[in-house]
């Protein structure tokens, strides 16, 4: 019995040094778990930038009709390659064959008219001429008429001057006097003749000649009004021909023959033809936060559903000013150029796009996480004792680095490393570049392979 006692002595106190031994293990584990930890590692970080966009031919025409009409003909279809001014389709030309028979039936009546007032015209003249004949005659009969009276009223002076002396007798001064009365009278027949057809003279030039002339011009102005109407018919004849603006390949048809066309509000699209598919361009939408770091510069790679696990490449070309506000999301878009030698790419394909900003190879990284901890229950001063610097070692007194979210490149910040002690040591480092996921360290008292503080375990007591 008292060996069977000893022995669960024994027992009991083993098991007791076995739960001490394992307490301490436990507690010394429990310590060295207390921190989650990541090792600094070297590798490549890439700055990137993603967007989606919609593939699309660099020139596309949508071929219209001005005209209205119904299609009679269609000599193209999906996929066709046309060359320009090849004829692609044909609407009905009977209406507009009917306008420009009419408006050359104008215009021949028109060219009549203008005919017979050019008539009338040399019609006034004529009798302007003879007007201004008859004038001239007149004129001169009253000139020599007045040279008769003239004449008679010297004779009759001289009769009265030898009546007077005795010489002459009063028959030959009654004689002479009658002749003057006479040859006065007719002299006046003829003025009041004179006067009478420079009156008819003017009448046919103001009124006849004149409104003939008018005539003219309006028969002319007739005229000019249905040439124009004649070649606008004509025009709405020759738009009866669908023709193709460019070379290219037609990627949509949408109208089918005995289709009626109503072009008096708008003009209707018959066909959409791409210029040239072995030359495509992506429309990427990028967001306002990203459009900053934007440029020409940027290598750009973009994947398509159609086509998983190859990767095509573009350059940007332009980036437009006019922005796209939808739903209060303002975005900006960025054409992109790429070569489609082998025509994979088709007009309207989704294209999701990445924008390299910049990229480091072989440079040391640190977690993101890691730029974010710090021990709980320390205050900015005390943060800011005894930190390691950037460019050197030794403590710091100037206070916390930045310990903002947001990482941006040249930043000064504090990250917490494992020391000898297993207890949280501050490191001031420089960053650089990041990936979202890890950041450059571009200066700092930190090495390869060096264990950083990501995080905490805290329990509920605690």
């Amino acid at each position: 019995m008292k060996s069977k006692s000893k022995l669960a002595l024994l027992v009991v106190g083993g098991v007791v040094a076995l739960m001490a031994v394992m307490g301490l293990l436990w507690n010394r584990r429990a310590a060295a778990e207390e921190f989650l930890t990541s090792k600094l590692e070297r590798g490549n970080i890439r700055n990137i930038i993603s967007a989606t966009g919609t593939l699309q031919a660099v020139t596309t025409v949508q071929v219209g009709s001005q005209v209205s009409g119904t299609v009679s003909a269609l000599f193209a279809d999906f996929n066709s390659q046309v060359r320009k001014s090849q004829i692609i389709a044909q609407l009905d030309p009977a209406i507009y064959q009917a306008q420009v028979a009419m408006a050359r039936a104008n215009l021949g009546q028109a060219r009549a008219s203008l005919v017979e007032a050019q008539a009338r015209v040399v019609a006034a003249e004529s009798t302007v001429q003879n007007q201004r004949a008859g004038v001239s005659s007149a004129n001169a009969n009253l000139a020599a008429l007045k040279a008769k009276r003239d004449d008679a009223q010297h004779q009759l002076a001289q009769q009265e001057a030898l009546a007077a002396s005795g010489i002459n007798s009063q028959s030959d001064l009654e004689s002479a006097r009658t002749n003057f009365q006479a040859e006065e009278a007719r002299y006046n027949q003829a003025a009041a003749q004179l006067d009478q057809a420079r009156v008819i003279e003017q009448s046919a030039v103001g009124s006849g000649l004149a409104q003939a002339r008018a005539q003219v011009q309006q028969a002319q102005a007739k005229g000019r009004q249905n040439e124009a109407v004649l070649r606008l018919a004509e025009v709405n004849l020759s738009h009866t021909t669908i023709r193709s603006p460019i070379d290219g390949v037609v990627i949509s048809r949408n109208v089918d023959v005995g289709q009626t066309l109503a072009a008096s509000l708008s003009a209707p699209t018959l066909f959409t033809i791409a210029n040239d598919l072995t030359q495509m361009q992506v429309i990427a939408n990028i967001d306002q936060a990203d459009i900053g770091v934007i440029n020409a510069s940027n290598r750009i790679s973009f994947t398509v559903d159609a086509f998983p696990g190859q990767t095509f490449s573009g350059t940007i070309r332009q980036i437009r000013l006019n922005p796209q506000n939808v739903q209060n999301v303002v975005t900006y878009n960025a054409v992109i150029d790429d070569a489609n030698p082998d025509l994979k790419l088709k007009p309207g394909m989704t294209a999701n796009l990445t924008f390299t900003i910049a990229e480091r190879a072989r440079v040391l990284k640190i977690p993101n996480v890691a730029l974010r901890f710090t021990p709980p229950g320390l205050t900015s001063s005390e943060l800011g004792k005894g930190v390691t610097g950037a460019s050197g070692t030794g403590p710091k007194r100037e206070g916390a680095a930045v310990t903002t979210s947001a990482v941006l490149q040249g930043q000064s910040r504090v990250v917490w490393v494992m020391g000898a002690d297993r207890k949280p040591q501050p490191v001031r480092i420089k960053i650089g570049i990041t990936d979202g996921v890890s950041t450059e360290v571009t200066e700092g008292d930190v090495q390869e392979g060096e264990i950083v503080i990501v995080g905490q375990n805290r329990t509920g007591a605690s």
